[in-house]
């Protein structure tokens, strides 16, 4: 009998526990009116945490932000019994785009691995803006206690918000000079000056540098404001960006403005302790900057481009060779300058020797002092005669921003030994030490290989007429002709199904287009890898099921597929792909190995569907 008490006991225990854990709450709330082009919030509210939130279908609506999470925790004591429960907020920020009545679908939410769904919302857009019935719900912050805070030190009152303008917020592009030579380099600094509340940008547009070549210097990855006094007025100031500009051109060019699309938070009410606030947009510009760029005075024959400081050497595999052998030669320039806008160096090689354009590579790294690093060109070269040639010395020149002057460097004489082969023994003997002017050297427009010995020709009366080989020259071509002929109507009849033809190349061109995904993948472009991918299942979907693009939603491509007998799991694995690149296309909050999934997904889903279709 007690066992049996036991055994009922447990069992009620474990009924009761299932019943609290399946008591999730899941509910959606927005205000019920909006004016067009307001922003307003979405909160999904839950009262245990969970993953893979998302919200239902927002057609009408654009997405401007979220979700942000909040948390808040509540007690009550009753009887002496004390309990506590957690409620785990989710918030989007919307913006209204055309008038009428919407609805935003129910949202998702995966707790202890079950979907649960909210309510739907339905929203009226007004012409007209819609004042808030609570501001604080408008302001980023929200306190839970505010009431309390209310009661206790009085209702809020109104502020009249405080105009921002040209002077409590704007942006400048800073160089360090506005006349430089050709390839000197100019540091520009981009930096935002606010006695406001800045709390972000929406949008930020920088200049294109179209007249330099442009070099960014690392930035810290966090805004970091320090004080500073213009015009007798404390400003906070933050660094944006910093640039190493390289003018190619010469002549008056132009540094392009900068454009900002701040977010400012506002002071809206305020009572003896507390203010209420609210988001605004200020949108601001940086002047554009003119710069005077100058060419650089009578250059030498050796100049190449470079400016700065600069030093060279060179390398080579070797100095002993025999003929046909390869050798490797490298032209290396070191130091600190324009490496972007230095040319091909100017070398001159023996007519005896092969040699092949050469293989640049560069290592460079970009400070606040310059781009620093090295160049270097390396050649291949095949000798083609046995000698010794002695090449000359070889030189670098620069122009030296210190000094203003042209430095040119020199190497000592370069010379390669060249044998007839490995076991030439007479290589040491005078007669056989050629010098590269006194080579005796071959053109191609001499006449060489003269064969002075007899030949021994024969007269032949084999005309191609009396063969059998003769009448197959001219049935072969008319044979390939018309196979040709046929083979092209058979292909043009083919093309002018145009379903067909996007029906029979959907795989081809998904995958292409995974490729290009790939690579914005790799770049952690996130936008455009999440358009490419819905474009790239779009796409597939259309051509492949031959749905016009008028007449291509999920419905359809559902229906099509069930038409075609395919597998359900796999057609709700398409839509659900599609969903889910959809919401991580306006609200990316995948990590990196979230985007790999996606794209792996991607291509398993067409491929499988490509090949039961």
């Amino acid at each position: 009998m007690k066992l049996n008490s036991g055994i009922l006991i447990l069992f009620l225990s474990l009924f009761f526990y299932d019943l609290q854990a399946d008591n999730i709450e899941f509910t959606a709330k927005a205000p019920s009116k909006i004016g067009i082009n307001q922003t307003f919030q979405v909160q999904f509210i839950v009262n245990k945490q969970g993953t893979n939130i998302q919200p239902g279908d927002y057609s009408g609506f654009k997405l401007v932000g979220g979700p942000s999470v909040s948390t808040s925790q509540s007690i009550q004591i009753i009887n002496g019994n004390m309990s506590q429960s957690t409620t785990y907020t989710y918030t989007y920020t919307f913006q209204a785009l055309n008038v009428g009545t919407f609805t935003i679908g129910p949202g998702k939410i995966t707790i202890d691995g079950k979907t649960y769904n909210s309510n739907t919302l339905r929203i009226e857009v007004q012409k007209d803006p819609v004042q808030s019935q609570n501001p604080r719900n408008n302001r980023r912050g929200y306190d839970p206690w505010a009431d309390f805070y209310n009661d206790f030190f009085g209702q809020p009152q109104q502020v009249q918000p405080k105009e921002i303008t040209a002077e409590d917020l704007f942006a400048r592009v800073i160089v360090d000079k506005t006349t430089a030579y050709k390839g000197e380099p100019i540091i520009a600094t981009i930096k935002i000056y606010t006695t406001v509340d800045l709390i972000g940008f929406k949008d930020i547009k920088l200049p294109a540098f179209d007249a330099f070549y442009a070099e960014e210097i690392e930035s810290p990855e966090r805004i970091y404001f320090t004080k500073e006094i213009i015009n007798n007025r404390t400003y906070n100031t933050a660094l944006l960006k910093k640039y190493i500009l390289y003018p190619r051109v010469t002549g008056n060019v132009k540094i392009e403005k900068a454009d900002f699309d701040c977010e400012v938070r506002v002071l809206t009410s305020q009572n003896m302790w507390f203010g209420n606030y609210q988001t605004e947009n200020k949108k601001i510009s940086t002047p554009e900057i003119n710069i005077t760029v100058k060419p650089l005075t009578s250059p030498p024959s050796t100049f190449t481009g470079a400016i700065g400081r600069f030093d060279f050497k060179i390398e080579k595999s070797a100095d002993t060779v025999n003929v046909n052998d390869a050798i490797t030669f490298k032209f290396i320039v070191f130091g600190t300058g324009n490496f972007n806008m230095i040319e091909t160096p100017k070398l001159v090689w023996p007519k005896e020797f092969d040699v092949y354009d050469p293989v640049v590579n560069e290592k460079t790294s970009v400070t606040s002092n310059g781009v620093t690093g090295s160049k270097t060109w390396e050649y291949t070269l095949i000798p083609r005669f046995p000698g010794k040639y002695n090449l000359g010395k070889f030189n670098f020149t620069y122009y030296d921003l210190n000094t203003h002057q042209y430095k040119t460097i020199e190497t000592k004489e370069v010379i390669f030994a060249v044998r007839r082969d490995k076991n030439d023994t007479k290589f040491d003997d005078k007669s056989y030490n050629y010098s590269q002017k006194g080579i005796e050297y071959i053109g191609d427009e001499d006449i060489r290989y003269i064969k002075t010995k007899n030949f021994n020709l024969y007269k032949t009366n084999n005309l191609i007429t009396k063969t059998g080989v003769f009448p197959f020259l001219f049935i072969v071509p008319a044979v390939i002709f018309i196979v040709v002929i046929i083979l092209l109507r058979k292909i043009i009849k083919e093309r002018s199904n145009i379903v067909k033809l996007k029906q029979r190349n959907a795989g081809k061109v998904s995958r292409r287009r995974l490729k290009k995904a790939r690579k914005y993948l790799q770049s952690r472009d996130n936008e455009k890898f999440y358009k490419e991918i819905i474009s790239t299942l779009w796409g597939f979907a259309g051509d492949r099921l031959g749905i016009p693009v008028a007449d291509l939603t999920k419905d359809k491509i559902i229906n099509v597929l069930e038409s075609l007998n395919a597998d359900s799991e796999l057609s709700k694995n398409f839509i659900d792909l599609i969903d889910l690149c959809e919401f991580a296309h306006f609200a990316p909050v995948q990590t990196e190995q979230d985007k790999q999934e996606i794209y792996k997904k991607a291509a398993e889903i067409i491929e499988k569907l490509d090949q039961v279709l």
